[in-house]
């Protein structure tokens, strides 16, 4: 099998803190120059992969950048999280600290469940639909709700504080082979899973598998760059800093028709050659002495040696070609 090689690579390092930001407060939204373009000819193309990464995990799993930090109540009212880490204990202990709240909670550890307990003296309504926080809190497919004084709401699903899944670094590079499940072709250079906890720092590691984006542009000169999690949402590191390299590679232009294709080699036996059967006249030669030009043996096909056929040909001649060809077989098998 052969192995494609690059012609030739080029590997670029980079480091937010020499980037320009484009969100305030925010740096994982940003954009590179590379002084030394990356450039392919007419019949190449250029393949990225990122090849290393170092991100410290230092976002919250809870908080308005992801988007899942409020509980919509009485269709206008709002609780809201701070914007921190959370384990269950802080979640319950955030929510019965609030005293305009009208709910106090609880959480069953056997079922990984929350329930809402209405403190008040009147009915008040969740709005679980307009709710941002309402997965983190075991409520993402729950309609709103209406709770009678004492009453109490059970989240129908369990509690999800690892709300950000992994890291997704997605670039302006149009590639045309990687696809998303959100919009057909996807901006994500590669996908990094979180397996440290708070405060770790998250590696591009041997458990990630490496994505090859086939890019569809001649030259490289400027890059735009985007850290996200699942979502879709700019991850807030609260300002600090991280590293990561990508590495450019350039290759023939593969056309179609062009490919080798590996098959499985069968092997053929070679044909056994047939004995040859000898050729049986089956035809009853006319009585008359005079030998008429059209007089012929019939040959039965079934029995004929295919490789001298006797076809129309008289009496006589049938005989002589025949008297003659037996000879030379007598000959050579006497040799």
């Amino acid at each position: 099998m052969n192995i494609l090689k690059p012609k030739r690579t080029t590997i670029v390092h980079i480091r937010s803190k020499d980037a320009t930001q484009n969100t305030t407060d925010l740096n994982t939204s940003f954009n590179i120059n590379l002084v030394s373009p990356v450039n392919c000819g007419q019949e190449e193309e250029i393949h990225a992969q990122v090849i290393s990464a170092e991100i410290p995990n230092s976002a919250y799993n809870v908080s308005s950048q992801v988007e899942n930090n409020k509980i919509i109540y009485d269709d206008s009212s709002t609780f809201t999280f701070p914007s921190k880490n959370y384990d269950i204990d802080e979640i319950v202990r955030v929510i019965n600290a609030d005293g305009t709240f009208p709910f106090t909670v609880t959480f069953d550890s056997f079922t990984g469940k929350l329930t809402f307990t209405n403190g008040d003296s009147s009915s008040h309504i969740l709005n679980w639909t307009s709710s941002s926080a309402k997965k983190v809190l075991g409520f993402g497919l729950s309609p709103d709700v209406t709770v009678a004084p004492a009453g109490t709401s059970i989240s129908t699903g369990m509690v999800d504080l690892a709300s950000i899944h992994a890291i997704m670094i997605k670039s302006d590079l149009a590639a045309g082979n990687v696809l998303s499940t959100r919009a057909g072709n996807s901006t994500t250079l590669q996908k990094i899973s979180i397996d440290v906890n708070t405060f770790g720092i998250v590696y591009l590691n041997q458990a990630d598998f490496r994505t090859v984006s086939v890019l569809q542009k001649p030259v490289i000169d400027a890059i735009n760059f985007r850290l996200t999690d699942q979502n879709d949402n700019l991850l807030d590191f609260n300002d600090i800093n991280y590293e990561f390299s990508i590495q450019f590679m350039i290759f023939d232009r593969q056309r179609l028709g062009r490919r080798n294709l590996i098959e499985e080699q069968i092997a053929i036996p070679r044909p056994v050659r047939e004995q040859k059967r000898q050729t049986i006249l089956t035809g009853t030669p006319n009585p008359s002495p005079m030998v008429q030009g059209n007089d012929t043996f019939i040959i039965d096909d079934e029995e004929a040696d295919d490789t001298h056929p006797v076809v129309g040909k008289t009496q006589l001649e049938a005989v002589g070609e025949r008297t003659v060809l037996d000879a030379l077989i007598d000959n050579i098998n006497l040799d």
